[in-house]
């Protein structure tokens, strides 16, 4: 039996030290839903939000989709970790904000790097919350 657990122990030693430290860390995936406020569900606010790193910050993106009861064009403003991130213009009650440097565009350093980011909301031109969620 001690020998079975020597054997696990050095194989999965092995497979850590393969890797250099920062991959385990520094690549993430992930996604939430986000919570509509007293406010939001005045306009049936949904919405929900995934982040994803591979080889960071190589490869970084940070999507916001929300569904709301608003008109057309209307603009929300998205915001992560107490900062602006974008915005999105409602389209048939759906919205996107979609940003990614996967085709070698610059990512925005208000989500850079998106494995750190906690808290996000989406409010309209007014400040006022809609949704709200945290990573």
């Amino acid at each position: 039996m001690r020998a079975v657990a020597v054997i696990v122990l050095s194989v999965v030693t092995s497979v850590l030290f393969a890797f250099p430290p920062d991959v385990a860390v520094a690549d993430c995936r992930d996604r939430i839903s986000l919570s509509p406020t007293p406010d939001g569900e005045e306009f049936a606010a949904t919405g929900r939000a995934a982040i994803q790193s591979i080889d960071s910050p190589a490869r970084q993106s940070f999507r916001v989709e929300v569904g709301v009861d608003v008109p057309d064009g209307t603009l929300l403003y998205v915001f992560a970790n107490g900062q602006p991130a974008g915005l999105m213009s409602i389209a048939l009650g759906v919205g996107t904000l979609d940003l990614s440097n996967a085709g070698g565009a610059p990512f925005p350093i208000e989500v850079d790097p998106v494995c750190s980011l906690g808290p996000i909301w989406v409010t309209d031109a007014g400040g006022t919350t809609l949704l709200e969620g945290s990573f």
